[in-house]
This record gives C-alpha cells, structure tokens and sequence, in this order.
C-alpha cells in the first residue's frame, strides 16, 4: 500500500453457466467466481461523471453513484462485468475498463449485499 494507492481489492469474474433449462440463482455469488488477481494495491473514489436518474421522480436520488477505481495491471486482466472486492469487502460490477500506459482505470457500480 502507498499514499496514492491505500486500498486492496481482489478481481474476479463471475463462472458462465452452460446448464439449459431452468436453474436456481446463480449470479453474482462469491461461490461462483473465479479469483483474476488479488491483492492489487488501488484508490477508490466516487465517479462524479454520473448521468441523473433517468425517471426524475421527486423521491430519487440526483444520480446513480458510481465509482472509479484505479490499479495497476496487465492490460485486458479487466472486463466488463467483473466483479471488484476492496479490504472492506465492499463489492463492485465493472461497467467500463480504461487501460492507460501507467494505470488501469475501472468505471464500477457498488452492488449491494
């Protein structure tokens, strides 16, 4: 960890389901993951490019959050819709990956528990 990357998060990608017919639930389970990488030291900031909410009832919220999260990795290691895990088991769905020359940038939404 350092000053510009205090967090740690873990990548992993939801297993594809090649069963036909009926099933149970099986979508984004921590048991039906597979670990990318882990470890990977980040920075996690709320992603201020959010579009409002799209029925504009007085009761919602002005935006739907998203957050940036930002890493060091191998080009291509992220796709969309991974699964992004940070040390305070937060868990986030990847909506769009940014590979730059020194970092890779994760446009994500927070799923809930």
């Amino acid at each position: 960890m350092s000053f510009l990357y205090p967090r740690r998060i873990t990548i992993s990608r939801p297993n594809q389901d090649e069963t036909l017919g009926a099933q149970p639930y099986s979508g984004l389970r921590r048991d039906n993951e597979t670990v990318i990488a882990e470890g990977l030291a980040a920075h996690i900031q709320i992603d201020n490019k959010t579009p409002p909410a799209p029925m504009k009832l007085p009761g919602d919220a002005i935006s739907t959050p998203a957050w940036k999260i930002i890493f060091k990795a191998a080009r291509g290691l992220v796709r969309t819709g991974d699964i992004i895990t940070d040390d305070q088991d937060n868990r986030y769905q990847a909506i769009s990956a940014d590979w730059g020359p020194m970092v890779t940038s994760c446009r994500s939404q927070i799923l809930q528990p």
